[in-house]
């Protein structure tokens, strides 16, 4: 039987950089850069703020993302999204989710092809659907 791994940056902590791990986070402070989950489950906690991009196989926003989303899996919003939204498999909105963004619907990507995007695309620089 596989154990579990999951991390929980709880509230008050403040991080200031990139996040990468291999297993699931849960965020309730405030991250200053992009968190990357390769296996596993990215949960953005009601009252957390996310300032980059937000990646992960499941993602569950139910605070504030200022930046770009990718979901390989799936993806629920009850939470605020200010940024592009690209995802595989699902996608839920709750009864609170507030989207200001693209949002677009590809096949699964690799995850070094999602993270890559720094959630700063203009007109000029779209995001690339696979």
């Amino acid at each position: 039987m596989e154990q579990l791994t999951f991390s929980l940056l709880n509230y008050g902590i403040s991080i200031h950089g990139d996040v990468v791990a291999d297993h699931g986070i849960s965020c309730a402070g405030l991250v200053e850069g992009n968190v990357t989950v390769t296996q596993g489950l990215l949960h953005v906690a009601a009252g957390s703020i996310l300032r980059g991009r937000a990646e992960g196989e499941y993602v569950v926003i139910e605070g504030t993302i200022e930046g770009g989303v990718a979901a390989r899996v799936s993806l629920v919003v009850n939470g605020r999204v200010k940024g592009d939204i690209i995802y595989a498999g699902t996608i839920r909105l709750g009864p609170n989710a507030v989207l200001e963004g693209r949002v677009t619907r590809t096949a699964a990507p690799e995850p070094a092809t999602l993270a890559s995007t720094d959630g700063a695309e203009t007109a000029e620089q779209p995001l690339q659907a696979a």
